[in-house]
């Protein structure tokens, strides 16, 4: 399966590391959490079904699902030819409403 990256997904990934780099002044910190999401991602190539349904957690009818990586959210959606990464978010944002 191919993973493939909405825009919304890389602006947020983009938009962390600035956030760390602006706010913390550490590139290398930023560079690290960038590294360690994008490694995490690249596990659903061989187990696209790792993250758990956002439906057993939430009330939500959605197909999306989720992995969590230090304190992101990786949301993503699996079908027939692809992973489709959709957002990656703050655990301490609205993230529901952010998505839906």
């Amino acid at each position: 399966m191919k993973i493939i990256y909405k825009k919304a997904a890389i602006d947020d990934l983009l938009n962390t590391e600035n956030y760390i780099i602006n706010q913390f002044h550490n590139d290398q910190a930023a560079k690290k959490l960038k590294n360690n999401i994008v490694d995490t991602i690249s596990l659903l190539k061989d187990n696209p079904y790792l993250g758990p349904k956002m439906s057993d957690r939430f009330d939500i009818d959605t197909p999306f699902r989720y992995l969590i990586v230090s304190k992101q959210l990786v949301f993503y959606n699996v079908n027939e030819e692809n992973i489709e990464i959709i957002r990656i978010l703050d655990s301490r944002q609205d993230y529901l409403s952010l998505l839906f």
